[in-house]
């Protein structure tokens, strides 16, 4: 057991969506009290406002840290422990913009364009380089230290650290929190649980509000097991945590014959179809499957597919900075963010898993992305697969689970083989190896359209993607 406080570097510190919340939980843990704290972020007017934020925590909520900040993150890697990273390349709303109008103009609809489809190519090729460069100054200032990543599209940009590096890697998300709050509106009144009229599970900002207080009440009565990849992952198991009792054969029968048809209803048909429910919701479940950009269908129509509201997000971006800025100025007192729940975070139990890593305190996650060791036995050895785990001082270690039904299975072996693809053509700056990764993507049906969105996409972002100028 280690005695010494960890050290705990933030790389994106200044981030409104994750960085509040965060910096808000681990301040709060008692486990956490006398670590080291470092702040990074090349926006140094947010690192600022952040960095003075922290300071008015620890000495409000007695956190007794060490608290550093730098712009550069090499000042701040010597001695971590962990390395928090959670940033983004390019203005976030106005690239993704792109990423799926882009492929719009060459006649493909993506229903999200985040971590699937051929948006995705160039998300995951912009943050790629700055991932591997926080790895390679890690090998060199803390090889010891754990990577925790939550930078989408994150079973590809997790995949590039565990293959393009030698530091230990994780890959966190809270995806399952949909999972919960959708199994929590299909069995709400065993346990009165208030969902609102025509609720929903989009991940759009505005949607928090209402998605919030429905997941957290299904997390109090239910423990789901689910196992998969990022995004894409299967319940196992759903049951009372009260009492034990499985659920399962209710929940299908609830959902699939009583009811409303207009609930999540592209995750109801694949649940009908494959016989495991789908924990993402609609808005990410859609990025992984081939039958969701149809031109003359329009599936998105039919399963009513939302876009994120880029204009949503920036709108809550500012209001958390807001909040920041309030804070530190002495308008809002800061205890009003010891609940982050209510400001529409989540918690993401990093505190927990920092302290069960370093202290030798095993705690249980519901949600790892790391390597497959047998965890599930039908996908390929050593991709990044999502499953529960144990956290203690032997590392981040995942749950066995049996073999995913074939069919599931093989949609999950497709995108890990094109997420490989993708990292290597990223690395690499392999042009070629781009326009193979386009081509096995499930939305892609032309060579010639594959061929005119990879121009495009090169030549857009060209100022991101420096390993593709030669």
């Amino acid at each position: 057991m280690s005695f010494k406080s960890p050290k705990i570097v933030v790389v994106g510190a200044g981030s409104a969506i994750f960085g509040l919340g965060a910096l808000s939980t681990m301040m709060q843990s008692e486990g956490l009290r006398g670590s080291q704290l470092a702040l990074c972020d090349i926006n140094k007017e947010g690192l600022d406002t952040i960095t003075q934020l922290a300071h008015i925590m620890n000495q409000a909520w007695d956190s007794n840290m060490t608290i550093t900040s730098a712009t550069d993150r090499r000042e701040l890697l010597p001695g971590a422990d962990f390395v928090l990273v959670s940033i983004q390349v390019g203005q976030r709303e106005a690239v993704w913009e792109k990423d799926w109008r882009i492929p719009l103009k060459h006649g493909i609809h993506q229903p999200y364009a985040e971590n699937g489809g051929p948006g995705s190519f160039s998300h995951t090729a912009r943050n790629l380089p700055i991932i591997l460069s926080i790895a390679r100054d890690m090998e060199e200032l803390c090889p010891d230290a754990y990577y925790l990543n939550l930078v989408n599209p994150l079973i590809r940009l997790t995949t590039a650290v565990h293959r393009y590096s030698k530091v230990k890697v994780v890959g966190l998300c809270h995806q399952l929190l949909w999972g919960y709050a959708m199994a929590g509106t299909v069995l709400a009144d065993r346990w009165g649980i208030e969902v609102p009229p025509h609720f929903h599970v989009h991940t759009d900002a505005t949607n928090m509000p209402y998605f919030i207080p429905v997941a957290r009440a299904a997390v109090d009565h239910l423990e789901i097991k689910a196992a998969g990849i990022n995004h894409f992952s299967w319940v196992y198991d759903i049951r009372d945590k009260e009492t034990g009792e499985d659920l399962y054969p209710e929940l299908r029968d609830r959902w699939l014959n009583h009811m409303r048809k207009d609930f999540e209803p592209l995750t109801r048909e694949i649940f009908e179809i494959y016989g495991m429910m789908p924990t993402a919701g609609d808005s990410h479940m859609c990025e992984f499957l081939s039958v969701v950009s149809d031109p003359v269908t329009k599936p998105w129509e039919k399963y009513d597919l939302k876009l994120q509201s880029w204009e949503g997000n920036r709108n809550r971006r500012a209001s958390r900075q807001k909040l920041a800025h309030d804070i530190v100025n002495g308008v809002t007192d800061v205890n009003e963010l010891r609940d982050v729940w209510r400001h529409d975070m989540l918690d993401e139990g990093i505190p927990e898993m920092i302290c069960a890593a370093h202290y030798n305190q095993t705690y249980l996650h519901p949600q790892l992305n790391i390597p497959n060791q047998c965890y599930i036995p039908n996908l390929p050895a050593d991709a990044i697969v999502e499953v529960p785990g144990a956290i203690s001082k032997f590392g981040f270690q995942g749950v066995s689970f049996p073999p995913l039904p074939e069919p599931i299975a093989e949609m999950c072996r497709r995108e890990l083989s094109l997420a490989s693809l993708y990292v290597d053509a990223a690395v690499q700056g392999d042009k070629q190896k781009a326009l193979q990764a386009l081509l096995l993507d499930p939305m892609v049906t032309d060579i010639g359209t594959a061929r005119a969105i990879l121009d495009d996409m090169l030549d857009e972002f060209a100022e991101y993607l420096p390993q593709f100028a030669k």
